[in-house]
């Protein structure tokens, strides 16, 4: 997390499409055995105050998790048993089509498809140059977040590669980013039109069996408190540190999906 605060004057509200580029969903999936999607349920709801909803029966059992009736991130069951358990971040695209095109021509792999899903969107799912996976969302009557930068909504989206040179040129080329160096190894990328919407981070500390990922950071009011919760609830903390935005803490929830909580200065 390195520049949350970019989003801090900004509407923390959006029934309007993301534009191309922008992180504009987040979902994570689980094994559907040993309660699985039970345990989700149960804990992030706990941990964010989500209002938990099932969608249509065509979408394989698919989780929206609300925070104030406005759509904060998704729950899924495992689509293949070798899937694993992570936070996925999804790019905004008007066109799933060609941007998966874009992905192959800067060197990326669709390992999905762009795939119909009812009247809610098109998606896909790419792996970047640097072996990071993520999705694309083509809008239709789900936009993606309805709320953001709030407790118990995503407040920021870091790539943590072990190429950010590589990384750089893939997003560029595909999204037409523009970057900006706000540290050693870190650059934050905007959109035409915006601020920062997201980061690059040379995660050189990564182990040797952590592949690049995208690493989801969610608002909470108080870092300490939110910690202990999800730890009384079965999640590990991995670390805590001070950013100039305000205290962060790494989660492991009780699966092996990691993923942050940062208590933004402001909020």
């Amino acid at each position: 997390m390195r520049a949350a605060a970019a989003y801090t004057c900004l509407m923390t509200t959006r029934t309007t499409m993301w534009t191309a580029g922008t992180p504009c969903w987040v979902d994570c999936a689980f094994a559907p055995e040993h309660r699985g999607m039970h345990h989700a349920r149960d804990f992030y709801g706990k941990l964010f105050g989500w209002h938990i909803e099932e969608g249509p029966e065509d979408t394989g059992g698919y989780l929206t998790c609300l925070k104030d009736d406005h759509a904060a991130a998704g729950l899924m069951p495992h689509m293949s048993e070798d899937q694993p358990t992570v936070w996925s971040t999804y790019l905004a695209t008007d066109d799933v089509d060609a941007t998966c095109n874009a992905v192959r021509s800067a060197g990326g792999q669709v390992i999905v498809e762009p795939t119909t899903v009812t009247d809610l969107g098109r998606m896909a799912f790419c792996v970047d140059p640097t072996g990071a996976a993520f999705g694309l969302w083509q809008a239709g009557v789900h936009r993606g977040f309805g709320i953001y930068n709030e407790p118990g909504s995503v407040a920021w989206n870091d790539l943590m590669t072990r190429d950010l040179a590589t990384a750089r040129e893939f997003y560029g080329a595909v999204f037409g980013y523009q970057f900006q160096e706000t540290g050693p190894g870190y650059v934050t990328f905007s959109v035409p039109g915006s601020g920062p919407v997201g980061g690059i981070h040379q995660a050189d500390e990564l182990a040797d069996d952590v592949p690049a990922s995208w690493l989801v950071h969610f608002c909470v009011a108080d870092r300490d408190s939110s910690a202990q919760i999800a730890q009384e609830l079965g999640a590990q903390i991995l670390m805590t540190m001070d950013t100039p935005f305000g205290p962060e803490a790494l989660m492991q929830g009780k699966h092996g999906e990691v993923f942050s909580l940062i208590e933004l200065i402001g909020q």
